[in-house]
């Protein structure tokens, strides 16, 4: 009986390091797709109604789409920071869990029988 407790052990460890790996590979995978949404939210909007208006538009107009366009990549930054935050996070606790599991097999392994 006292075998099977490493056993177990690494057993856990190892199921709980490949619910981690899958984790983060389905957040980075949302990451990723996110991005490219974030990036055109920021390049498209704002210029393209400066494009269509640019015949309406007074002087100060300019400095106001010019003003929005920076709140807006200034918020879509923070938005794509903290995702990317999170993403890391996950991928570095994947990384733990994985060691860990490496730890534990190396332990049993090298523990008399």
């Amino acid at each position: 009986m006292i075998g099977s407790e490493p056993v177990d052990e690494v057993e856990r460890l190892q199921r709980q390091a490949a619910a981690l790996e899958t984790t983060a590979e389905a957040l980075t995978r949302a990451y990723n797709r996110a991005t490219w949404i974030r990036f055109l939210l920021v390049f498209i909007p704002v210029p393209f109604v400066v494009l269509l208006l640019r015949l309406y538009l007074d002087a100060w107009g300019y400095y106001v789409a010019g003003g929005v366009f920076i709140v807006c990549g200034a918020a879509l930054f923070s938005l794509d920071s903290a995702a990317s935050a999170k993403c890391d996070a996950a991928t570095q606790a994947a990384e733990s869990a994985r060691k860990a599991l490496e730890e534990a097999r190396t332990a049993r392994d090298a523990a008399p029988r």
